[in-house]
């Protein structure tokens, strides 16, 4: 699997003491090379978690560089096929009125946004996407995966940090404000180029196709794997991308407008219809 450097950053409302958790290799992960921007009071292990107590000043930030190396996780546990038959959010009482052990699971898609998820003894459940991907397949593209559904009942797609595990129900704790990638990004500068030519041959200057397809190949590399693990379980979804960028290639050459009329009628109906590109799962379509 590949690696990325990665920065969590906090920052401190008021002065005094503050607890926050740190990566740690956990089922899934792999971390090293962590570096702390300010020397904590003290680091000790709780509960399962990598925990550590600083100082701070009122507006003081804090940040945790690292290498992760994510994993995607996988597992069949027996309450897998009894969960599909109650409404997600149900899930996680469900399974704790059975007797599983049930906690949160804190912490951060490799997109940077913050989320949450469950722990069943200890294997990931996350209703959360299982619904959003149920909804929309297309949701996790831009980290460049398309999962089943399923994949979120005892697993998940490895582009996820797992910070802190906490009781269920439970309180807020504290967590990182933000999370980043430290290597350098390639697609946003070339997306701002291949959108710059886009308006230029829109007004009338043509670019022709070379600054689009720097911006093309990339988004190919990111996402080609996933746009064709989707193609089968939602092809009308997966045909929106493609479609777009015949229509942004055309525009540079020779604009073809029905390429963007079908790119906005397929847009409309794919969300007008967010189930419609979704077929019946199988038991095996983990």
């Amino acid at each position: 699997m590949f690696s990325v450097r990665l920065a969590l950053r906090y920052r401190a409302l008021k002065a005094g003491e503050h607890l926050l958790p740190l990566p740690a290799d956990l089922p899934g992960q792999r971390v090293w090379d962590l570096a702390l921007s300010k020397r904590p009071l003290e680091v000790y292990e709780a509960s399962g978690n990598a925990l550590a107590r600083f100082a701070l000043e009122e507006g003081e930030v804090l940040e945790v560089r690292f290498s992760l190396r994510p994993e995607p996780l996988a597992h069949d546990p027996p309450w897998r096929e009894a969960l599909l038959r109650e409404p997600p959010e149900a899930w996680p009482g469900i399974l704790a009125h059975r007797g599983h052990r049930v906690e949160r699971a804190l912490g951060f898609l490799l997109s940077g946004r913050p989320h949450t998820w469950f722990l069943v003894d200890d294997l990931p459940l996350d209703p959360v996407l299982f619904q959003a991907l149920k909804e929309d397949p297309a949701h996790l593209l831009p980290l460049g995966v398309a999962p089943r559904p399923r994949v979120y009942l005892g697993g998940h797609e490895g582009k996820r940090l797992l910070l802190m595990r906490a009781p269920w129900p439970g309180e807020e704790v504290p967590m990182w404000e933000g999370l980043r990638s430290l290597d350098p990004d390639p697609l946003p500068p070339a997306r701002a180029l291949a959108l710059g030519a886009l308006g230029l041959s829109a007004l009338g200057l043509p670019t022709g196709p070379w600054p689009y397809l720097p911006y093309l190949l990339l988004l190919a590399l990111r996402q080609g794997k996933a746009l064709k693990d989707l193609f089968p379980t939602a092809p009308l979804r997966a045909l929106e991308a493609p479609l777009f960028h015949a229509f942004a290639l055309s525009v540079t050459l020779d604009p073809r407008p029905e390429l963007g009329l079908g790119f906005l009628a397929l847009f409309f109906w794919n969300r007008l219809r967010p189930s419609s590109g979704v077929p019946p799962e199988s038991p095996e379509g983990a």
